[in-house]
Parts: C-alpha cells; structure tokens; sequence
C-alpha cells in the first residue's frame, strides 16, 4: 500500500523527474569519488542533489540526497548520520528553484551562503552530538590539525568545516547553474521547474481575481 502512494506520488512529478532521480544519485556518487581520488579539499557530493531540486522541486532533490548517503553509508556507516544534511540541500535547492535563483549566476553564488551554513555549522552540530566531536571524512585531517595547534576539539570542528564547506560549495552550485544552462528546451519544459528557467509563467500558479471598478 505503501510503495503504491509513493509511486502515485512520483507519478505526479512526471516521468523526466523520475528519470532524474538515479542520475542525480550517480552525479553524487561520481562527483564524490573524483574528489576522493584526486584528494580534493572539497566533497562535490550534493551536486546531484542540488540539481535535482532546482529542477524537479524539493522532495525529489531530498530524496536523492537520503539515497545518495544510504549508499554511502554501505561503505562507510558513519556518513548516514548526516543524510539529513543532503535531505535539507535538496528541499533548499527545490525553493531557490522556485524563487528562479538558478537563473543568474550571481544568485547561485549566493546561495552558497546557506547551502554551506547547513553542511558546515549542521555538520558541525552533528560531528559533536553524534560522534563527541571526532570528525569524519577528509575534515577529521584538518579537525586533528587545530586541535594539535591547541585549539578546542568542538571550536576546531566549526572552525574546518565552515570553510571548507563553503569551498565545496562553490564549484557545486556553479557546476549546476552550468548544467541547467545546458539542458535543451524541449526537456526543461518537460521538468517541473523547468518552466522558472525558460522565463514562462508557472500553469499551476493562481491568477489574481479580476475587479470591476465602479463609477457612482
């Protein structure tokens, strides 16, 4: 009954979105690998995630980012604690679709700004609830380094993350804004966001009522 409602619901974003779903799963996985193989000071893991709900809307982009970290938390169990994180990419990213914020570039580097207070200052709160300040990933290097340079364990924490976080967060919101811009016509408007980007008025959104005026 269950899995029933929830294709329904799938059904609903149009079949393009669903199609949108696996790739933006993959883009995570892709973008994260690469940056661990080149051992970058960057994660590109919320690429797919963000993408997905700039142009699909927020609850697929959520539901990327909820699978994307299920995965990798098959290799490393520890990552799943911070799924929430992805999750709330992808709902952010789904309203600055809405908002058009995807549109100009300028807008999309601002929204770094959010983006990164959720991965680093969250991530952060998490990394000290959860694990007692012991950092995972490529931030435990730089967590161990200022801690060592004795500064205190959870301040460390805030201290790395922060810019590190917003160091991702740039080349990720640009490579999306390039993605978006590269995506055909005839496909944008098959998304349901897709019409933000095309400069047409959203079909779902209410017309104002119209008023007479009268003369005495």
């Amino acid at each position: 009954m269950a899995s029933s409602r929830f294709a329904t619901f799938m059904r609903g974003y149009g079949r393009l979105t669903i199609f949108m779903i696996p790739i933006g799963i993959a883009i995570n996985f892709v973008g994260g690998q690469i940056a661990l193989l080149l051992k970058l000071p960057v994660y590109l893991d919320s690429i797919g995630t963000i993408l997905v709900g700039a142009t699909c809307g927020g609850l697929p982009g959520a539901l990327v980012g909820l699978i994307s970290n299920g995965i990798n938390s098959i290799t490393s169990p520890p990552t799943f604690a911070f799924a929430i994180l992805n999750v709330a990419f992808g709902l952010l990213a789904g309203y600055f679709g809405r908002v058009g914020v995807f549109r100009t570039w300028w807008k999309t580097l601002l929204s770094v700004l959010p983006f990164a207070f959720i991965g680093g200052f969250c991530g952060a709160l998490i990394t000290i609830w959860v694990f007692d300040g012991l950092a995972v990933g490529g931030g435990a290097i730089v967590v161990g380094a200022l801690t060592a340079m004795g500064m205190d364990l959870n301040t460390a924490n805030f201290a790395a993350q922060l810019p590190m976080d917003v160091l991702d967060k740039v080349p990720t919101v640009l490579i999306v804004y390039a993605i978006i811009k590269g995506i055909p016509k005839r496909l944008l408007v098959k998304l349901p966001l897709g019409r933000v980007y095309l400069g047409q008025p959203n079909p779902r959104a209410k017309k104002p009522v119209a008023t007479t005026a009268t003369q005495s």
